[in-house]
């Protein structure tokens, strides 16, 4: 019982022989480019070995094993390709979604402190003066140690005094937030059609602002 085995284009054909072969694959490596002259500089023979080369390459149908090898290789980079894409679009959302819920803990962050009364947001402490060479670490251990009991309790009770959540720092934190949502929504819309700003409507230009506003930025109201 006979079986019947594929034989690959590109591949060494039924009794082709040694030198063939070789001439093929150094034709084949060349490239799309690839010539009989060229395959004869490759194996480095003299021009009288041209007209085997030409014998072998009509015999053997080399034009067409070449394609078809070409075709393989591009099939393969292909899959590369795509599997690296869908890697890297797998990574993109999961930064898109890491962002936004950094923006939720920001947006929990600013009102917490919004919602905290004016009583509670303590000014800020005077940096204090260096201290001179002679007074540092020494002298400090020789006043803690002399000093009352209860004084001494107190000052080792107190931590560090927290810094004033100015009406300032809660703009910056809001407009941080509005423009890291915008861009990440930016990201996330697919992108709109170009449109000809001569022929366009009014109507036109104002939803394509609004679907493509600056990066990082809401659209102007």
């Amino acid at each position: 019982m006979s079986a019947c085995v594929e034989v690959i284009a590109w591949g060494r054909q039924p009794r082709e022989g040694e030198q063939a072969y070789a001439a093929f694959l150094a034709y084949r490596d060349l490239g799309p480019w690839r010539t009989h002259e060229a395959t004869r500089l490759r194996l480095g023979k003299r021009p009288g070995y041209l007209k085997p080369i030409e014998r072998w390459s009509a015999r053997r149908d080399w034009r067409l094993r070449a394609g078809a090898w070409d075709a393989h290789l591009q099939a393969e980079r292909d899959e590369v390709t795509a599997q690296e894409t869908a890697k890297w679009e797998r990574r993109r959302l999961q930064a898109m979604e890491d962002g936004w819920q950094t923006c939720r803990a920001l947006r929990a962050r600013l009102a917490q402190r919004l919602d905290s009364p004016p009583e509670m947001q303590m000014p800020t402490p005077a940096v204090a003066p260096a201290m001179p060479a002679m007074e540092a670490p020494g002298a400090l251990a020789d006043a803690d140690a002399g000093a009352p009991p209860e004084e001494a309790k107190a000052t080792a009770g107190r931590g560090p005094a927290p810094v004033r959540c100015d009406d300032l720092t809660l703009a910056r934190l809001a407009k941080l937030i509005v423009d890291l949502e915008w861009a990440l929504i930016a990201e996330a819309l697919p992108a709109p059609p170009e449109i000809d700003p001569l022929t366009a409507t009014d109507d036109e230009i104002k939803a394509y602002l609004a679907r493509h506003p600056r990066l990082g930025r809401p659209p102007r109201r």
